[in-house]
């Protein structure tokens, strides 16, 4: 068990780890490595998050209850709350564990009763990893049935380097770029039991859901990629009109907007399920926001995706040519980057430099 000094060297390594120029899955696995040395845990799994519906997405895991996955985020979206990715999210406190949120009963938890325990897992702690601009995923870390349970300690320890590790990860998704401007690919459609099993498909979605990130993996084990299941499951909830869909990003650097609604007179459950090129306003707005631009920068940069040089830019927003410049270089700052060329790839776009 670690004390106080290590646990402190611990969060502080991982401060400047996660403010580092390595990529982010570099960052990732070194974050896990570290928390695994002062913590505690053999098995783990870190998703992304779409910051909006706090869905989660594509991610980092080692464990060994893969199949089981779909179920286990059905569960966790619909009926089982305890140290849940979306309560973590929204609550003031960002970590939690299953002992400490069921009073040691884990069982309570129908996804570790039913999926967790039966591979030998025991005491579950998550932590979310948000910072001051919103939930950019959660770290999850597994201990052995046999293992002692998660401490107010461990809790406080992942509570402490979840901002800095959520900065990363926001930097990290919204970096993930394709070497070149695509064609929009046209909608695929895939259709699920109320089991949440797949019973027909589109072609257009076998196009997209190769695309999604560790599809190859989640195919292995006979599933959909891990994101379509809590989409899926929110949208049989009486707030699906907010939440049922997530951004996620494309291995080529796309965004794929992933939604899902019951079907209309079908009173056996079934769930139709979207998969398409994200619009350019979605894709506008969650850059926006993953920036925090303010609204004079984000008419710059919208501006500048339509194509106008800096001479159009300030015929349209009335301000100088040298405001215009002052804008950019606040959002190149933000962003990390050094040219309109580098923004601009962001959007799949070309730039004019002008």
């Amino acid at each position: 068990m670690a004390n106080e000094r290590q646990r402190t060297r611990c969060r502080e390594r991982l401060e400047r780890l996660s403010e580092s120029s390595l990529d982010c899955e570099s960052i990732q696995r070194e974050t896990i490595a570290e928390l695994q040395r002062v913590v505690g845990f053999d098995r783990w799994c870190w998703p992304f998050a779409d910051s909006v519906t706090l869905l989660p997405l594509s991610g980092l895991a080692d464990h060994d209850y893969g199949p089981g996955l779909p179920r286990a985020l059905e569960l966790e979206y619909s009926d089982d709350p305890f140290a849940s990715k979306q309560v973590l999210a929204r609550r003031a406190n960002s970590a939690g564990s299953l002992s400490a949120e069921t009073g040691g009963d884990l069982a309570l938890s129908s996804r570790w009763d039913e999926v967790m325990r039966p591979v030998g897992i025991g005491d579950v702690a998550a932590v979310a990893c948000r910072d001051a601009l919103g939930c950019w995923g959660w770290i999850e870390a597994y201990r052995d049935g046999a293992d002692r349970l998660f401490d107010a300690d461990d809790l406080e320890l992942l509570a402490r380097v979840g901002p800095s590790l959520g900065s990363a990860l926001r930097r990290g998704f919204m970096a993930a770029t394709g070497s070149e401007p695509l064609e929009a690919s046209p909608p695929g459609v895939i259709v699920l039991n109320s089991d949440l099993t797949l019973l027909s498909s589109t072609a257009g979605a076998r196009a997209w859901i190769d695309a999604l990130p560790a599809a190859a993996l989640f195919a292995s084990w006979g599933m959909l990629p891990a994101v379509v299941y809590p989409v899926a499951t929110v949208s049989r909830t009486p707030d699906a009109s907010n939440g049922a869909h997530a951004l996620e990003r494309a291995v080529d650097g796309r965004w794929v907007m992933i939604e899902a609604a019951p079907l209309e007179g079908d009173e056996g459950g079934k769930i139709a399920v979207t998969l398409r090129d994200a619009s350019p306003t979605e894709t506008f707005d969650v850059f926006c926001h993953a920036y925090a631009l303010s609204e004079r920068e984000r008419q710059v940069v919208a501006a500048l995706i339509d194509g106008l040089d800096t001479h159009a830019v300030t015929e349209r927003l009335f301000i100088s040519r040298h405001t215009v410049q002052d804008h950019l270089k606040s959002v190149f700052q933000k962003v990390g980057i050094h040219s309109r060329r580098e923004l601009l790839a962001r959007f799949n776009t070309s730039a004019d430099e002008g």
